[in-house]
């Protein structure tokens, strides 16, 4: 048996293996390509979290200035406490307080 490979033979091989080349290539760019989209989100969602915090900040500041100047009773009659004055601001503070609303009467904690 002849171990050597043959001009045809090499060249029959050949497009089969340029084709997987290529196809090799187009999936490593269409890899780049979905890396490089989802660095962009990324980047637009930072920046876009960052405007508007930057934009919101007097707003906030100032809700946080008024509910400080409230009495205790005031802060009460809106179901708030002097302590969630610094969590009203926090992302899940409306969720939990809808939750605490919500439950019965007997398992609220006394405040």
């Amino acid at each position: 048996m002849d171990a050597r490979i043959t001009k045809p033979e090499f060249h029959s091989a050949t497009p089969s293996a340029a084709f997987a080349m290529d196809e090799a290539r187009s999936v490593a760019l269409a890899a780049i390509r979905a890396r490089d989209e989802a660095i962009g989100q990324w980047i637009r969602k930072a920046i876009v979290k960052a405007y508007r915090a930057v934009v919101e900040y007097p707003q906030r500041r100032r809700v946080k200035d008024e509910l400080s100047l409230m009495t205790d009773r005031e802060l009460s009659d809106i179901g708030l406490s002097r302590g969630d004055i610094s969590r009203v601001f926090e992302g899940d503070f409306e969720a939990q307080a809808s939750r605490a609303a919500n439950a019965p009467a007997g398992s609220r904690s006394a405040a």
